[in-house]
This record gives C-alpha cells, structure tokens and sequence, in this order.
C-alpha cells in the first residue's frame, strides 16, 4: 500500500450527475479513491459504479456495498462493473465474508470490512483480518455523528487497539474534517475517508487540496 496515508473521499449522494462532478473534482484535489456511496448504488443501480470509473479515470473506485450476505454474488456484481475495492459489513457471517475475499482474489479487486455497529470492533477486527480481508474500516455512522460528539475519539482508540495485534490497513470514516484529520492520520489510519466535509463544501475541490495537504504534513 505504500508509507503515503489515502484520501478517500464518499459520495453519499442520491443525484448521479452531482456525483460525477463531485468525483473528478475530488481526483483533481489529491483523492486516491473515490468511494461510489451506498445512497448513490441504491438509487441509481449497480453499473453507477462503472460510470464513475469511466467518467473518472486515475483513482481507485470503492464501491460501497456494505454486503450483509450472498458475498460471492454482490462483489462480483461490483467488480463486474469496474470496481478496485468493495466494502461488506463485519457483521456478516464469516462464510460470507470469506465468499467476498474468494471472489475478491478470483477478480483482482481487494475488500473492506465497515466496522459500524459491531459490539467488539478490535476482536472483529483481528477475526476478519485472520479470513482474508484487505482493509478495516472504523466507522462512525452519520445518525451516531448526530447524537455523539465523542465518536471519533473513541473511534481512534479502537484503530489503536487494533494496529497492536494487527497488520491490516485501517481505515477511518466519520466526521473527518480540517480541524481532526491530523490527528486519525497520527492514530495510526492508512486510508482517510471524508464525506460531506468536501461534498458539502462551497468548492469540493479546495476542500480536497486542503485536506489533502493536511495529511501529506504529519
């Protein structure tokens, strides 16, 4: 993966041309992947993903998936349509699990485990990366954001706990913002992922530079 942290940025949006617009301007400001949101695949079909890889060539392409079950079939379906990375859910069963990094290997793409709402991320955590999995996702949902504003610090012990038994990249999502990243960046996170901070922005792709360059000064 490289000693360089990756910028990910989420596109959890529902309108397609929004989110096209929004991709190349994140590519532009220093994104490494641009993550196709679980909004965006439920509104406008699987080969949305495909379209954004298309319309954005140079980055990698996360589809968001967030897969619960059936774990051959929904990462086939992603890397079908052009996907480098699929997200599943570390609550799934483990056959499931191991499905997804099965088909992962058989297609070349590798898989994220989202971490949200599991009981014991850094037992899970070590679990899913002894079944193969490429990447741990710490994630604070958006409904959590809203009613704890101590997520992120809880979240950053959690990588921390984990990084001790573990080799697997981490990654951290979850109200990550200018003022924050510095600091998920020195917890020990391989990949940064931030969503509505640059989507929601006046100009996402300032956002993103600046982003951007606070990771690359720690």
């Amino acid at each position: 993966m490289g000693d360089r942290p990756l910028l990910q940025v989420a596109l959890d949006l529902t309108d397609v041309r929004e989110a096209m617009s929004l991709a190349k301007l994140a590519r532009d400001g220093g994104a490494d992947i641009i993550e196709v949101g679980t909004p965006l695949i439920k509104c406008a079909g699987a080969n949305v993903i495909k379209s954004v890889k298309d319309f954005c060539e140079g980055v990698l392409i996360l589809a968001d998936l967030k897969t619960l079950d059936a774990g051959w079939l929904e990462t086939e379906i992603a890397a079908r349509n052009g996907a480098d990375i699929v997200s599943i859910s570390a609550l799934a069963h483990n056959k499931t699990v191991i499905d997804s990094v099965m088909c992962g290997r058989n297609f070349g793409i590798r898989i994220m485990a989202d971490l949200m709402q599991v009981p014991d991320p850094v037992d899970r955590g070590l679990e899913l990366s002894d079944l193969g999995i490429d990447y741990l996702c710490m994630h604070t949902g958006i409904d959590v954001q809203e009613s704890d504003k101590q997520s992120l610090e809880r979240t950053l012990k959690l990588v921390k706990g984990v990084m001790k038994n573990c080799s697997t990249p981490v990654a951290v999502a979850g109200g990550i913002n200018n003022s924050n990243v510095r600091e998920v960046i020195r917890a020990g996170a391989r990949i940064v992922i931030v969503g509505s901070h640059i989507t929601k922005s006046t100009n996402a792709y300032e956002a993103t530079k600046k982003i951007r360059s606070l990771i690359d000064s720690v």
